[in-house]
């Protein structure tokens, strides 16, 4: 087992710990506010994970995945900040 392969796997374990975290904030948070932080959380975390697998795999391929996943991710958390702004205002 190579250094790098060592350090993807720990790396990988600790972005799914993370994202089981993500998960039980996303289902327990008191405000909408704290689940759309927690699904931002959960897509960028979901976004490094894709990263790890390209790295052991060498496929490419998942690096532009990642990339469709973060745009799409950006844009979702605008969208949901937007009707989060017009639902406060009077």
């Amino acid at each position: 087992m190579t250094m790098v392969s060592y350090t993807c796997s720990i790396a990988m374990i600790a972005l799914v710990l993370g994202v089981g975290l993500a998960f039980l904030r996303l289902i327990k948070g008191p405000t909408l506010h704290d689940r759309v932080v927690a699904l931002d959380l959960i897509a960028t975390l979901l976004v490094g994970l894709t990263t790890i697998s390209s790295i052991q795999t060498g496929n490419e391929v998942f690096l532009y995945v990642a990339m469709v996943v973060a745009l799409f991710s950006f844009i979702g958390t605008m969208g949901f900040c937007w009707y989060l702004q017009q639902e406060q205002q009077p």
